[in-house]
């Protein structure tokens, strides 16, 4: 069962909306409280939950987000830690007793026991999830000692986490589905644990993953016009495990699912730019994949910023048959 919900100071008059915002941060984070100018300030809360996957977007104008005095929780309570990664903008983090300066992909892990300070002048989104206990409550004095640090997100499995958060939530914000993969979840829990535990990723297996993402695209463009290929068929079809392709492609920062429609529509958009093959945007959608046209329309405009048929004109075509 899949969930996503949003709140936003949107709809809220100016001068209520830093409460509504505190409000909101209450019920999500515990002791936190947000100090910023209030007639000025717009924030947006985007949840995600898939079985034992909690994903939590915040996007908000400057502020300054701590914790009230007093704020503790027991360790037992899965809770008490958090990754949390700057998705976007840059803030500063004051935690553990450390300072560090975040910025687009860094990760850091948050101690709900430890006072915390979050400082940022420019708007900035970041992504927060809570690792289920029952999995890392083995890890919890590597948690503890981490608490505040930034993680290794230049190379190995710091690295292949963060791109994969960033992309799969980027997809989920425009998801036409209502299944997330299990799959995906279990990549996520195995590259934190890989990163906490220091090792420097699954790229001794390169050749192998470079080889299967090379494989994976001959297959689709040999089957681009078969709407029967999804990205749960693709492992099948590759004959490898949902989770190891899932993986394979969290090392490029993106998944199969992504990859899947993104080859679909690089194609779509090729032949639409073929004018010495004159063809309807209908029947380029079937061509590729797309048994949906409303679909395709939504899919295609996210990509490229424009409709089919205006993308098409863009490079030349005029004949209004071709619609």
């Amino acid at each position: 069962m899949t969930r996503i919900q949003q709140m936003s100071t949107a709809g809220v008059p100016p001068h209520e909306r830093l409460q509504f915002w505190n409000d909101i941060c209450m019920g999500a984070y515990g002791a936190m409280v947000v100090d910023t100018e209030p007639g000025t300030f717009h924030g947006v809360l985007t949840t995600f939950s898939a079985g034992d996957l909690q994903l939590l977007s915040v996007k908000s104008t400057s502020a300054v987000c701590r914790t009230s005095s007093g704020a503790s929780k027991n360790k037992s309570d899965e809770t008490a830690f958090s990754l949390q990664l700057v998705d976007s903008g840059q803030c500063r983090i004051h935690h553990a007793g450390h300072r560090t300066i975040g910025m687009p992909g860094h990760m850091f892990i948050a101690d709900s026991n430890k006072p915390y300070e979050l400082a940022f002048s420019e708007p900035v989104q970041g992504i927060v999830l809570s690792p289920p206990w029952s999995r890392f409550s083995a890890y919890a004095e590597k948690l503890e000692e981490l608490a505040g640090r930034p993680l290794n997100v230049r190379s190995g499995s710091g690295a292949v986490l963060s791109g994969f958060i960033r992309s799969a939530w980027d997809q989920l914000l425009n998801w036409d589905d209502d299944v997330w993969p299990e799959s995906a979840t279990e990549v996520i829990w195995d590259l934190l644990e890989s990163a906490l535990q220091g090792d420097s990723g699954r790229a001794a297996v390169t050749g192998r993953a470079d080889k299967l993402r090379r494989d994976a695209k001959i297959l689709i463009d040999d089957r681009l016009a078969d709407s029967g290929l999804t990205s749960a068929g693709l492992p099948v079809a590759l004959g490898v495990s949902a989770r190891y392709l899932q993986m394979v492609f969290a090392e490029v920062g993106t998944t199969p699912s992504r990859f899947l429609i993104a080859r679909r529509l690089d194609t779509a958009a090729a032949r639409l730019r073929r004018l010495d093959r004159p063809c309807s945007v209908t029947e380029v959608a079937l061509e590729c994949g797309f048994n949906d046209l409303s679909y395709f329309s939504r899919a295609f405009r996210r990509r490229f910023g424009v409709s089919a048929s205006a993308y098409r004109l863009s490079f030349g075509a005029k004949s209004a048959d071709w619609r």
